[in-house]
């Protein structure tokens, strides 16, 4: 394989690990604390492999198509108006709501740096965006780079949280839990693989290399799976799941990432800990950011057919990232409410689209793909099942129908992992 080949199936699979490893990394111990070590990897085994699975869906049905072709035109073309009207509202609800999310955390943690500095904290939000607007304006080549600077950032940090905690594992932590309360995680399990959005964009950048898309995707969906299962396997086994400084009492309150970090550095003895997670939080940021503009900037180009001259690449810029920031300014609530379902817009988009797109193209439309992915009808319809049991675990979890852990944020001796009584 070429030099080329290789350093574009690098910067690949790096954006497709950099948009799945998001600052809500630090906070996937915090809800599946109450379901255990082992369950959980079993967990996070799963849905790796329904995500993964689903993203070759993704790019087959995206070959399918000529290049700077994204979502809209395949669900038209597949599934007709209505379902191009679903993938719009879903879409848009979906990435504007993260775009709104990593837009006011890193700016929030840009202007904490500038007041140290002496610069006023309001520079911070235009600083940002128009920074980042600049170089998704410039192509996927200057995003690769970019997000190559902030992984090394981000592993860093990470490997330095790891190497610190990983010798004060309690394995006798790592035995609690049960699986039964691991069914209120599954929507945050799935967008925490969610990367698909980001393959039309991936498939332009690669020229539609069969070959090199498929050890991006593949290699870029498993660094995420190892880094979660080793964050997971720390945490567990460092911080306690009882008790009132614990893990399940840390999902109850408003921050529970800052919870976690000084529960971290209080266990350790060890003030590092604070910074390192702060660095770990704001490339995590940015690396889901750059990947999640991209896919937008795409996807709009595509929606509304629009030229990437400099005119149209400066309105799509406009269009990508203006929203997100008056949402922050003016309505933040807004973005908060959408986030709370961003489950059930990713199993929609990430996974009944590509299944059900696909299921349409081979044997409705008969239309020929010069990929195919592994296996007929049954995986298909395991995709679909798994997508739809995800939407209904996130509107069971909303009316409060799943089994929860009672956490007495008291006297630690009276944690249970028993169900809450609901009244319903």
């Amino acid at each position: 394989m070429k030099l080329d080949a290789l350093n574009r199936i690098f910067g690949g699979a790096l954006l497709v690990a950099g948009t799945c490893i998001g600052a809500g990394m630090l906070s996937l111990p915090i809800s599946t604390a109450a379901g255990g070590f082992s369950a959980s990897v079993g967990a996070f085994l799963f849905s790796w492999l329904m995500m993964t699975f689903t993203a070759f869906l993704m790019l087959e049905i995206s070959l399918c198509y000529p290049e700077e072709t994204n979502l809209i035109t395949m669900a038209k073309t597949t599934l007709g108006k209505w379902g191009a009207i679903i993938a719009w509202v879903c879409y848009l609800l979906f990435l504007y709501s993260l775009m709104g999310a990593y837009t006011s955390g890193a700016s929030g943690i840009l202007a904490k740096v500038y007041t140290k500095l002496g610069i006023p904290e309001y520079f911070s939000l235009p600083t940002f965006v128009g920074f980042f607007s600049l170089v998704v304006y410039l192509g996927t080549r200057w995003v690769d780079g970019v997000n190559r600077v902030m992984m090394i950032g981000l592993i860093v940090a990470y490997l330095a949280l790891v190497g610190i905690t990983a010798p004060k594992v309690d394995w006798n932590y790592l035995q609690n839990g049960n699986s039964k309360y691991l069914w209120a995680a599954a929507p945050l399990l799935v967008t925490s693989f969610g990367f698909h959005l980001l393959i039309p964009s991936l498939k332009n950048y690669m020229h539609g290399n069969v070959k090199e898309l498929r050890f991006a995707i593949f290699w870029g969906s498993l660094l995420p799976l190892i880094v979660y299962l080793f964050w997971e396997f720390i945490i567990l086994g460092t911080v306690p799941s009882k008790g009132a400084g614990g893990l399940i009492a840390m999902n109850q309150t408003e921050q529970p990432v800052v919870s976690l970090t000084h529960a971290l550095s209080v266990a350790l003895s060890n003030t590092w800990i604070t910074l390192l997670a702060r660095i770990f939080g704001f490339c995590a940021i940015l690396t889901s950011f750059i990947g999640v503009a991209l896919g937008l900037f795409d996807f709009l180009a595509d929606g509304f057919h629009i030229q990437k001259n400099t005119r149209g690449k400066l309105l799509l810029a406009v269009m990508t990232f203006l929203p997100p920031v008056c949402f922050v300014i003016f309505y933040p609530s807004g973005f908060l409410l959408a986030l709370r379902y961003a489950g059930v817009f990713a199993s929609i988009l990430l996974v009944l689209y590509p299944a059900i797109m696909v299921w349409r193209n081979r044997y409705s439309l008969k239309s020929a793909a010069p990929y195919r992915v592994i296996g007929g009808r049954a995986s298909l319809i395991l995709a679909i099942v798994f997508g739809a049991s995800v939407i209904s675990l996130e509107i069971l979890q909303d009316l409060k129908w799943l089994p929860m852990p009672i956490s007495s944020m008291g006297d630690p001796s009276l944690d249970t992992y028993e169900d809450l009584d609901l009244d319903i």
